[in-house]
């Protein structure tokens, strides 16, 4: 009986408690914590598997003085912590936050890499000996149309350029794509995308998604609408060897568009595995557009349904970058490349 007394007063005190710090903060502040949580269990690839009670009742307790939804933005951010998910962030009207990526890129990157970063996303070209050709595909975080099919054009143009001179063999630089809008670079590479479907996405209950797919030289959406505008150029299929060359800074698009060329045949990969962020995310607008959650959502499978369970993409051939953007011949991943093209 006194157990039973025990148990009933600590019970009292735990909701009475609990009550009273939900009772403090405003209505409106309580639908902000609970909107943001809400979407963070059913939509995030890593939210199926949480105690979202304990979350919801310790996300309660950092926010018990809170008045405004900028006071209780630290609730929103530790239960965003809990997805561990560093590919999106979450964000206020006037804060913003992220976790922490797995690795330091300041530290891994080195100078020569760092160096040509300072000098922008370029679409960069080069005829190399031994009849090889050299494409380097920058990161496009474009949103706008007109930008879209502007940047696919001058992907598509540049490779073209490349295709004029009868390559044996092409090396397919992504160590310097940060990711961004993967339309106009599937577009602009079309040629060299021998499959019409080039993916998918997978859910966090393993459901394969639409894929991914290419229509008469561009990419489209799931219900075929074109994703990019582009005047047909080099449009016949190229089936020659390719080298695609990865690194610690191939994130996101990046390691997506390295997914779908590595199942092209004649494809072999050559650097470093990439950093994790080989996921797909989308974007949620809460509590009258003052709060905002990008979250990964679906994980990525290439057009043969082989799911990238890691979130990286590692290459057939590791070759520890130390790379040289002035002299390319000199780059050991470009020299790795090379060799395996000229066999």
């Amino acid at each position: 009986m006194k157990e039973f007394i025990k148990l009933s007063l600590f019970l009292c005190l735990f909701l009475c408690s609990r009550g009273e710090i939900q009772g403090q903060m405003p209505v409106s502040v309580k639908v902000y914590i609970d909107s943001a949580l809400h979407i963070m269990q059913s939509k995030s690839l890593f939210g199926k598997n949480l105690n979202w009670h304990q979350i919801r009742d310790s996300a309660y307790v950092k926010a018990k003085d809170a008045k405004t939804y900028s006071e209780a933005f630290p609730a929103i951010v530790y239960g965003f912590q809990q997805l561990k998910d560093y590919h999106g962030m979450a964000m206020n009207e006037t804060s913003s936050y992220r976790y922490p990526p797995p690795i330091n890129f300041d530290e891994v990157l080195g100078e020569a890499i760092k160096k040509e970063f300072l000098k922008g996303p370029r679409i960069v070209t080069e005829y190399l000996a031994n009849d090889i050709g050299y494409l380097r595909i920058p990161s496009m975080n474009i949103t706008n149309q007109e930008d879209i099919d502007q940047r696919a054009k001058m992907l598509r143009d540049s490779l073209c350029s490349l295709l004029e001179k009868r390559p044996k063999s092409l090396i397919i630089d992504l160590r310097m794509n940060t990711g961004g809008n993967s339309a106009p670079m599937i577009t602009g590479i079309e040629p060299l995308l021998t499959d019409t479907i080039l993916g998918y996405g997978v859910d966090r209950d393993g459901k394969f998604l639409a894929p991914s797919k290419i229509r008469k030289g561009v990419a489209i959406d799931e219900n075929g609408n074109k994703l990019a505008n582009i005047q047909e150029s080099c449009s016949n299929k190229v089936h020659i060897p390719m080298a695609v060359l990865i690194g610690k800074s191939t994130i996101s698009s990046g390691e997506i568009l390295a997914v779908y060329l590595k199942q092209q045949p004649n494809v072999k990969v050559f650097g470093e595995s990439t950093p994790g962020f080989c996921s797909a995310t989308e974007g949620f607008l809460f509590m009258k557009n003052q709060g905002y959650l990008l979250l990964s959502v679906n994980k990525i499978a290439d057009g043969k349904k082989y799911v990238y369970e890691e979130l990286s993409v590692k290459p057939d051939v590791y070759v520890k970058s130390n790379d040289d953007y002035d002299k390319l011949l000199d780059d050991p991943t470009i020299s790795a490349a090379i060799k395996w093209l000229k066999k």
